[in-house]
């Protein structure tokens, strides 16, 4: 039996150190500051990420599009950590941004 398919997910798990360099669609979200305050308090799965934006289904079916440099979210990883991060680092291309190299926060 091979270990490598093993050691290979263990790589390609989402946690706080690496998640700007992985896909965010499928994750948890909800929005804890915003200079909106209609935004504050949405949370939902994310469906879809765009340059500035990001797409969230909410609990009750609800798209809601959520502007992301003036937000800051907290991310629920599959792992069970919670990260918070600014919306201002995620403004970009998502292809882009999981290329991108970036400082150790």
């Amino acid at each position: 039996m091979s270990l490598k398919p093993t050691i290979q997910l263990l790589d390609n798990m989402i946690t706080s150190k690496n998640i700007f360099h992985h896909e965010l669609i499928g994750l948890y979200l909800k929005v804890v500051e915003s200079s909106n305050s209609f935004l504050i308090g949405i949370s939902g799965k994310i469906i879809d990420e765009r340059k500035k934006t990001i797409s969230v289904e909410t609990e009750t079916d609800e798209i809601k599009i959520i502007p992301k440099d003036v937000s800051i979210f907290q991310l629920f990883l599959p792992n069970g950590e919670l990260v918070e991060i600014d919306g201002k680092i995620l403004v970009s291309r998502p292809e882009d941004r999981i290329k991108k190299k970036y400082k150790k926060l």
